[in-house]
């Protein structure tokens, strides 16, 4: 069964346009899968974020439990979700007879949204704190789609989840993609990033964002990190790092002779001992065991921050070092929180 063809995005449909119900492709068989709306509704995958820019209270109580030290994870619902996880197609413009995905043509009113949005920064003196690295095309975010993405608990949904307006909570997402679980400069950039992005500035976000982070070591390692970060946004990993590489993020062992402003109070040797301190230290707690000292991460891949909207990357940074996230200000430059 054809399926009509959109030219907007790759994923989903405008925010004009009626919510679009993707043909899902389950062993053989054909069902149809519709976009939860509710915005304080727990079977959204990423429903997880803070809840709703609309419904504060959940979110006060989604953001106590980023305290608790007890609960596997502070942020994620408990609820099972009940949107498929592992045979969600490519996506919405597949076949769901054949399988067969096609990416529509460009859209020159894509394309006008994308200027418009980055005409905001052309006036700004400071440029370059703001311009983008090549963002990923929509042949790139097909093929990604389906890569999996797990939780502390080690469920697994496709990476396409988080940004496809068919099942996102929100219109745009931040994703932020950090090193190893036990690199202290990624810690100390959440740490900063938890702190000004509080959550009066999150519901200030003029345009409803979901912000997530995504590291690369052994999905059960997440509740520990976010003990010690205190990070109240969802964490996923992706062991494989095959999400990292296709999104075009590298390996480096480069530290970064500059350092960075939300690492202002820390050297490069306090750095490098605060790791192996912190490691020890949990290890005697039992918070890890001795084999987990190996499960963080690769130690060499670098990651970097993702602006989705509607489905496409409208800006994009990849760090080039160690120590090379972009700096908070900018983050809150590009979220329009700052002018």
């Amino acid at each position: 069964m054809a399926l009509p063809d959109r030219s907007v995005s790759p994923v989903g449909a405008s925010r004009f346009e009626k919510p679009f119900n993707p043909v899902v492709r389950l062993a053989g068989s054909t069902k149809s899968s519709s976009k939860n709306t509710s915005p304080t509704s727990t079977h959204n995958p990423a429903s997880a974020n803070m809840s709703s820019h609309h419904s504060e209270p959940s979110v006060a109580s989604t953001m106590q439990s980023a305290t608790n030290t007890t609960a596997p994870s502070s942020v994620e619902s408990t609820t099972t979700p009940t949107s498929p996880t592992h045979d969600l197609p490519h996506s919405p413009d597949c076949d769901g007879v054949s399988g067969i995905c096609s990416i529509p043509p460009p859209s020159s009113s894509a394309d006008a949204d994308a200027d418009s949005w980055f005409a905001r920064f052309r006036s700004d003196p400071d440029l370059s704190l703001t311009s983008s690295d090549p963002c990923p095309d929509r042949a790139t975010l097909a093929a990604v789609y389906d890569l999996p993405i797990h939780q502390a608990d080690n469920t697994a949904q496709p990476f396409g989840t988080l940004f496809d307006p068919a099942y996102a909570l929100h219109q745009r997402q931040m994703l932020i993609f950090i090193r190893h679980f036990y690199c202290g400069a990624c810690q100390a950039y959440l740490q900063a990033i938890s702190a000004s992005i509080t959550k009066e500035d999150y519901f200030r976000i003029p345009t409803p964002t979901s912000i997530f982070v995504i590291g690369c070591g052994a999905p059960d390692l997440i509740p520990v990190y976010k003990r010690i970060t205190g990070c109240p946004f969802p964490i996923f990993a992706d062991p494989s790092r095959q999400l990292f590489k296709k999104l075009g993020m590298r390996t480096s062992m480069n530290i970064g002779s500059k350092r960075p402003d939300y690492m202002s109070e820390i050297s490069a040797p306090a750095w490098a001992w605060g790791q192996v301190t912190t490691v020890k230290e949990r290890v005697r707690a039992e918070e890890l065991r001795k084999r987990d000292i190996l499960r963080g991460g690769n130690p060499m891949q670098i990651g970097g921050e993702f602006l989705f909207d509607e489905g496409e990357v409208v800006w994009c940074h990849r760090m080039r070092n160690y120590r090379n996230h972009a700096e908070v200000a900018v983050m809150r430059r590009v979220l329009e929180l700052d002018e």
